[in-house]
């Protein structure tokens, strides 16, 4: 049976952290189902999981941490998060609850943020050609192997597209915090579902411009119903059309 169609059940969340850090906006990411939302000011969310899922959970402050599903959240029908700070660079962030009522404790690495220039060009052509970023102390931690197991072992860029909706956004916007996460969540599952080399083997498409076709599609507008496992085909489909489109703007710059 495939995972997107294993019964779930809808459970209710909470993501709390110590005084002073936000837990509002952070990104809850069954990657399992592929399927995803956001918490509210208070931290809440809700997720419909099944024992044994990955959920993914990504915030501006924090390293992004997989959580994994066990019988005590589903008989609960409750996820209590808590993000704790960390003091020591963690090489894997995969946790289990630790008891029978869906709690969970999250030893995390703090993410440096800082304040957008409102005079810089944030297209994503100035980003990707003309803004170099480098790493440097408060970079996140190299060699998570849950990471690299979710992207099969490729390499990933570390810009935190959750962070960057924050500061995008005033909170007040919601309908274009909205439109950002989910176009996060479409990314999100796009990555889970092709890696680099099958993208570049299946379509053609050069390993190191994978990223851009990817971003390239969400352009286009991929429905978030190809994702699903009985339109796999339609899925491809899709991708192969675009793909054509997509060599062909390469070859014309």
């Amino acid at each position: 049976m495939a995972q997107q169609d294993i019964e779930r059940v809808l459970v209710k969340g909470k993501i709390t952290a110590p005084i002073g850090e936000d837990v509002e906006s952070v990104s809850v990411y069954n990657i399992s189902s592929q399927k995803g939302t956001i918490t509210n000011a208070e931290g809440l969310f809700e997720l419909e999981v099944a024992e044994n899922d990955r959920v993914q959970v990504t915030a501006l402050q924090f390293q992004s941490f997989t959580v994994i599903v066990d019988a005590g959240v589903i008989e609960s029908e409750r996820m209590a998060i808590y993000l704790n700070p960390a003091v020591n660079q963690l090489e894997e962030v995969i946790v289990r609850p630790y008891d029978l009522s869906g709690n969970i404790i999250a030893d995390l690495n703090r993410i440096k943020t800082a304040t957008i220039n409102p005079g810089w060009d944030l297209s994503y052509e100035t980003l990707e050609f003309e803004y170099e970023f480098s790493a440097d102390e408060s970079t996140s931690v190299k060699g998570n192997k849950a990471e690299e197991a979710y992207y099969n072992g490729q390499k990933q860029a570390s810009l935190d597209f959750v962070g960057l909706a924050g500061l995008l956004f005033p909170k007040k916007n919601k309908n274009a915090e909205q439109e950002f996460a989910n176009k996060l969540i479409l990314h999100t599952a796009l990555r889970q579902r092709f890696s680099n080399s099958y993208v570049s083997e299946t379509f053609g498409i050069p390993e190191n411009r994978v990223n851009d076709f990817l971003y390239f599609l969400e352009e286009r507008g991929v429905k978030r119903e190809l994702l699903k496992a009985e339109n796999e085909l339609l899925l491809l489909a899709f991708i192969q059309r675009e793909s054509a489109m997509y060599l062909k703007k390469l070859d014309s710059k």
